[in-house]
């Protein structure tokens, strides 16, 4: 099937997703009002307890700055590794606080926003991780022949030998949890209260795409498209496959793969004047993405309710 007709075959079936359908609360505006207040307020509260944390055992928060690059020393991946932890830290705090307040505004189980009605599915995460690891893998040399700068952390004999394992965990574990954060907070959370405005997979996309490429307040025009496209992308994913999963591994893998291979997160710029150009390979991985999920979505998959476990024969 070519593959425009395969797309267009997929748009009823990603509108009976669980992501998008069986979302109906009584009085919808009441109940945003409500879940808007009640997560406004448990951000303050987890803000406030992760900085007296944070002062508690670093003595200073100014000690973790997430604005601009680090000191380029030997113990750099180290500063590196505090640095991702601690923003994993806060966007992890933030996405407790936002999917707690939806669960108890709307009256749901937690799993409701995350793979609804079904079980968490290692496999799908793990695709995604291999395929966008696959696709970062074939795209560096293309970014290099466009002239991008290449400084990769792991490579530089800079740095002491005894903090690249380090920097490796800590990337790990921090981009991990970083990347669910974003994922429950944009696909889960927002993606499932954007049903009461409209049910259309497509639309959907478009306008998770757009918020969650605002929520990084980048002012580079280039770099919003960029953004929103992955997000539209991994919207799709969790309207297809039912879950989060496969964007969760496809969001750490983009990023483990520009912080150990590319370049310090730290010394990502924000705001630069991109050229148009580098879209290009934005739309080719958007296109490898759509194609790897619709092979996942139609392929066999688990449905059963979380807790259950298989029927031995009679």
């Amino acid at each position: 099937m070519p593959p425009y007709e395969a797309l267009i075959r997929a748009v009823p079936l990603a509108r009976r997703s669980p992501m998008v359908t069986g979302f109906t609360p009584q009085c919808p505006w009441l109940k945003l009002i409500g879940f808007i207040a009640l997560a406004m307020l448990l951000m303050v509260v987890v803000t406030l307890v992760l900085v007296i944390v944070v002062r508690i055992i670093t003595g200073s928060p100014d000690q973790l700055s997430l604005s601009g690059p680090l000191a380029e020393t030997p113990l750099r991946l180290i500063d590196e590794s505090k640095q991702t932890l601690f923003l994993a830290a806060i966007l992890g705090s933030l996405a407790v606080a936002v999917l707690a307040a939806a669960a108890m505004i709307y009256l749901r189980p937690l799993t409701d926003f995350l793979w609804p009605g079904r079980r968490f599915n290692a496999w799908d995460l793990g695709v995604g991780f291999l395929a966008m690891g696959c696709v970062s893998v074939i795209l560096f040399p293309v970014y290099l022949l466009m002239g991008a700068e290449w400084t990769p952390p792991l490579f530089s004999p800079i740095y002491a030998d005894w903090t690249r394992p380090v920097f490796v965990v800590a990337s790990v574990v921090g981009l991990l949890g970083a990347a669910a954060a974003e994922e429950v907070i944009c696909r889960g959370v927002l993606l499932r209260l954007s049903t009461q405005l409209t049910r259309h997979p497509v639309v959907l996309c478009l306008i998770n795409g757009l918020l969650f490429s605002a929520l990084h307040l980048d002012p580079d025009p280039v770099a919003f498209v960029a953004r929103a496209l992955s997000g539209a992308i991994w919207t799709w994913a969790a309207i297809r496959l039912g879950g989060l999963e496969f964007a969760i591994g496809a969001h750490l893998a983009n990023n483990l793969m520009i912080a150990l291979f590319w370049q310090p997160l730290s010394a990502m710029e924000v705001g630069r004047d991109s050229d148009w150009v580098e879209l290009a390979p934005e739309i080719f991985v958007t296109a490898i993405m759509l194609v790897v999920i619709e092979r996942l979505a139609d392929g066999p998959r688990d449905w059963r309710p979380a807790g259950s476990a298989p029927r031995g024969a009679a």
